[in-house]
């Protein structure tokens, strides 16, 4: 197989999937603006981020015989994006909001191979457990919320919070390795 894979992301978890896929592959820098357009929906934009990704890493590899894949995960809560805690005092918001309730993970992957662009995109249900003041006071100090996108890593401390799932672990985690496989198979990468 005489193919290039680029991952367009310089997230841990994100290589960490892939390698646990088989895959040998080189980061390439993707930064895009990662702003969502007025009255963009939830799932257009994580699918919107996931392709602008694709782009830019295949715009930065200059190699014909790239194969880049790039991927966005968002939290969202009744259609409104949960992002990465600003604040100790905006991460205790959203714990609250987590609390004992459910909410979506919406992760999408983008492939673009030079010849087409495709893309798919996997929505998780999530529900936390009741948090006490002092649980959510206890995880920010473990400092592990701090970059994580709705505050928590459930491949991390933040597993213990989590109740049920209904969906993909590796899609919450940062990328949907099934996917990803449907879309590599469906692209003739494996030939």
């Amino acid at each position: 197989m005489n193919k290039h894979i680029y991952l367009a992301s310089s997230s841990p978890r994100r290589a960490q999937l892939l390698s646990q896929m088989g895959l040998d592959f080189n980061v390439v820098a993707a930064d895009i603006d990662e702003v969502p357009q007025p009255n963009e929906r939830v799932d257009d934009f994580v699918v919107r981020m996931a392709l602008e990704k694709a782009r830019a890493g295949r715009q930065n590899t200059l190699d014909p015989k790239a194969w880049v894949i790039a991927g966005d995960t968002l939290l969202a809560i009744k259609g409104e994006v949960i992002g990465k805690p600003k604040s100790k005092a905006d991460f205790c918001l959203t714990m609250q909001m987590l609390s004992g309730s459910w909410h979506e993970v919406l992760s999408a992957v983008a492939l673009d191979n030079g010849i087409q662009e495709v893309w798919a995109l996997n929505c998780t249900r999530v529900k936390f457990n009741a948090l006490s003041a002092q649980d959510i006071d206890d995880y920010w100090n473990t400092g592990e919320p701090k970059d994580k996108a709705g505050g928590y890593a459930i491949q991390g401390i933040g597993a213990k919070y989590i109740a049920r799932l209904e969906g993909s672990y590796s899609a919450v985690m940062g990328l949907p390795i099934f996917e990803l496989n449907q879309l590599l198979t469906e692209s003739r990468f494996y030939e």
